[in-house]
């Protein structure tokens, strides 16, 4: 348990270098020395997002400025972090957590334009600049004969850009310069645009275990600006949204209504929601209730297929998008990698030694079983040393399965050509598969409940099996919004891809017989069963095209096109 040793030890604030992000980390930092008579001390942490020039709507770049910052408190180098709220990714991170949302900023965006024209006097073909998905599609609604461009930087380089005639329009957001003092460059403010969720409000994270200063932080909570963003925040995860998501939100709350607009552009469509729901200040669950329930209404649908779906794991929504049925997601299980990182290394040396003798890489295999385990097994053990190792053993003859073809993608991206992948994709199938092989040693990176079908079959075979937990699954701890979508029938479907998802999804719900369930596979429908629940489809194969067809095939849906 960390404890707070002085009231003279200063509050360590981790902050980037920037000139508005160390602005809004001062202000927490004043806050909370009000708050507890202790100094405050800024602490500098360089992110790859300040070396970047790559627009942020390409892939790759969720969370961007996030993660360094993050891996900083949980390494105990600082012990508070604060955000621009509406920067944060959707899914919390293990072992932090979102101790305050201080009084929120106007949340509007602004426009700076040349010679401070407003945005119906812009020449035709005049260029903005914006790197932001959700402002150009809002934008080039309102005018659709203006060019849009990407580009980064921090606030005074974007506003240089426009003077200096790159661009001749940038947008950004009125809560942003005016904490840096620049609010005079406004030509506009854009209340035809509806913002970012979360835009104006900052996060204040700290570690779980520090309870001292959990505490501390709360005390410059404010239950409003929680409520409103957590109604917009919901939105992203109904719709699984990514930093390339065109979407918007802004709630409001007056007289015990919590009112929430969101807007998204996706798969070339724009919809809108705006719902209304009577709520008490400090009711955060109905709160996000209300957000998985605009993302039904944006996904074109007051019932859609539900996905339950791992923290950060991608979602079957444009799959069933091509058959026109309309989807949510929302997380039921956590997936944290282990960080102590000892059997991830082990395994990263078993690649090694496998590496520096042909004969025995050539009876080796790395085996995996889900997507996540690549992405965990980096995180665990570092990405350096991992994708060396695996340069190394595939170069000397290393072979790699997988269960299904979106884990052979995640083998094929970490140095593998060549995945080998079963006919029936699963962990029974890849066993029968490799029955086939002359028996070896197999390197199996797993979950720490991950099923015993694989290491034990083939074991019996006469392989050798070398397993390490690099990540653990668990059950989210707090009630998920769709659970009450589920009890009241308000889903047509729900999708559930894994054990664990079923586990998870029995904690937390009563899922009525009028509400069919579809499994992403043999295991995962076994697995259902068991558990007491109607298995309405199962899909062939755990691939997203798969799992859409089977949904489309209990719902008669034709698809697209």
């Amino acid at each position: 348990m960390w404890t707070l040793p002085s009231v003279t030890e200063p509050i360590r604030l981790g902050t980037r270098a920037s000139q508005l992000a160390r602005t809004q980390s001062a202000a927490v930092g004043v806050a909370l020395s009000e708050s507890s008579q202790r100094p405050w001390l800024e602490v500098l942490v360089r992110t790859p997002g300040d070396d970047t020039t790559k627009p942020l709507a390409q892939p790759g770049s969720p969370g961007l400025f996030v993660s360094t910052l993050r891996r900083a408190l949980l390494a105990g180098e600082v012990d508070v972090i604060v955000h621009s709220f509406k920067d944060l990714p959707s899914a919390p991170e293990p072992g932090i957590v979102l101790a305050a949302v201080p009084v929120r900023a106007d949340p509007r965006d602004a426009l700076i334009s040349r010679d401070g024209l407003r945005l119906a006097d812009l020449p035709a073909g005049s260029t903005v600049g914006t790197s932001s998905p959700r402002r150009a599609a809002a934008l080039a609604r309102l005018r659709p004969d203006l060019v849009f461009t990407p580009i980064r930087g921090n606030v005074d380089t974007r506003i240089g850009r426009v003077r200096d005639g790159e661009v001749d329009a940038t947008v950004l957001a009125v809560a942003g310069l005016t904490r840096i003092g620049r609010a005079t460059e406004i030509a506009e403010i854009l209340d035809d645009l509806l913002p970012a969720p979360a835009q104006g409000a900052l996060a204040v994270e700290c570690r779980e275990d520090h309870a001292d200063m959990r505490a501390l932080v709360a005390s410059i909570d404010d239950p409003e600006a929680r409520l409103v963003t957590s109604a917009e925040r919901h939105v992203l995860v109904g719709i699984n949204a990514a930093c390339t998501t065109a979407v918007a939100a802004l709630a409001t709350y007056e007289s015990g209504q919590l009112r929430l607009r969101a807007e998204l552009t996706m798969y070339g469509r724009h919809a809108t929601a705006d719902l209304v729901e009577s709520c008490a200040p400090t009711d955060v669950a109905r709160a996000r209730a209300l957000g998985l329930r605009a993302s039904a209404v944006l996904a074109g649908s007051e019932r859609p297929v539900l996905l339950i779906r791992s923290e950060g794991n991608e979602s079957d929504a444009e799959s069933l998008d091509q058959f026109g049925i309309a989807s949510i997601t929302e997380p039921y299980v956590r997936i944290a990698p282990m960080l102590d990182g000892a059997d991830a290394a082990s395994l990263v040396a078993l690649l090694r030694v496998s590496a520096a003798d042909t004969d025995r890489a050539e009876n080796t295999w790395l085996v995996a079983t889900s997507p996540m385990t690549v992405p965990s097994w980096l995180t665990a053990s570092g990405r350096a040393g991992l994708t060396e190792a695996v340069a190394l053993a595939a170069a000397a003859g290393v072979r790699a399965a997988a269960t299904g073809e979106r884990t052979a993608a995640t083998l094929r991206d970490l140095g593998f050509r060549e995945v080998r992948v079963p006919q029936e994709a699963s962990a029974r199938g890849l066993v029968a598969d490799l029955a086939g092989v002359t028996p070896g040693r197999a390197l199996f990176p797993r979950g720490n409940l991950a099923l015993r079908t694989l290491p034990d079959g083939l074991r019996e075979l006469g392989w050798e099996v070398d397993e390490g937990v690099v990540y653990r699954t668990t059950t989210v701890p707090e009630r998920p919004a769709s659970a009450d979508m589920i009890e009241q029938a308000q889903v047509s479907a729900v999708v559930v891809r894994s054990p664990s998802a079923v586990r998870a999804l029995v904690t937390h719900a009563q899922v009525p017989p009028s509400v069919p369930v579809v499994c992403a596979g043999r295991t995962t429908a076994e697995a259902a069963t068991e558990a007491g629940l109607a298995v309405a489809a199962v899909a062939t194969s755990p691939s997203s095209a798969d799992v859409a067809r089977a949904v489309a095939g209990l719902l008669g849906s034709a698809g697209r096109g």
